[in-house]
């Protein structure tokens, strides 16, 4: 009998019977460094032996005299996965330290180091989160695309139901600390490799400041047509009122 304990962290070895020369003929092959005791026994006399893995063993009988044993494997060591620097605990997961305050998945990212935390794709593109700055920490999000046919990045939102609503679909929100409402900074600027240059510009009154404006002129012009026609249509109206 062979035992794969790879994906297992619970093995019932089943129907072990007690003519068997030795457990290690059942014993899995277990994880170097981390001291265990097994069952073993010779003329039916039981007595436990040093090995490397498993740390608790369990064994019972049944009436026919075959020998249950259960192998429980302790992965944890003070809420960190042996041999990593991955953390569990209550059902949140930690990367690089015990998960923080309610978070599913912490990914701790060190102040002041420039440093990506998380990459989805081949390393040289995809999508990366992390510290975007030396100087203080300034989280970053990346998008990098193979070639002109990519988006760099693209941020999509799906609403279930094409239904009326007052609610955008998608919100960008700039707040200060505790919730409040920004007073002393823009919210929102756009640049191109320049954080002192923008683009774009929205303040916290609602203010948008633009650099360069292009507007489509056909479109345009149809739209001061069509102001001149009603105010024409309205001065003509005002007229022949007072000339009622």
């Amino acid at each position: 009998m062979t035992i794969d304990i790879s994906t297992h962290k619970n093995i019932l070895l089943n129907q072990i019977n007690y003519h068997a020369n030795s457990f290690k003929e059942v014993i899995p092959n277990l994880p170097k460094n981390s001291d265990t005791k097994f069952l073993s026994f010779d003329n039916r006399e039981i007595r436990w032996s040093s090995i490397k893995g498993l740390n608790e063993i369990y064994v019972s009988y049944d009436k026919s005299g075959n020998i249950f044993v259960d192998c429980s494997i302790n992965l944890l060591e003070n809420n960190k996965f042996r041999d990593t620097e991955i953390y569990y605990s209550d059902g949140q997961i930690g990367l690089g330290r015990i998960p923080l305050y309610s978070y599913k998945v912490d990914i701790e990212v060190p102040a002041n180091t420039l440093m990506t935390a998380l990459h989805i794709g081949d390393g040289s593109f995809g999508f990366s989160m992390g510290n975007g700055t030396t100087d203080g920490f300034i989280p970053e999000i990346i998008g990098m695309g193979s070639d002109e046919n990519d988006a760099g990045l693209y941020f999509l939102g799906k609403t279930s139901n094409n239904l009326s609503s007052d609610i955008p679909l998608i919100i960008l929100d700039g707040r200060g600390a505790n919730n409040t409402k920004l007073k002393n900074r823009p919210i929102l600027g756009v640049t191109s490799a320049n954080y002192e240059e923008y683009k774009l510009l929205l303040d916290n009154d609602g203010t948008l400041t633009v650099s360069n404006i292009f507007l489509d002129t056909k479109n345009l012009l149809k739209i001061i047509e069509d102001l001149q026609k009603q105010i024409s249509d309205l001065e003509d109206f005002v007229y022949s009122s007072l000339n009622s």
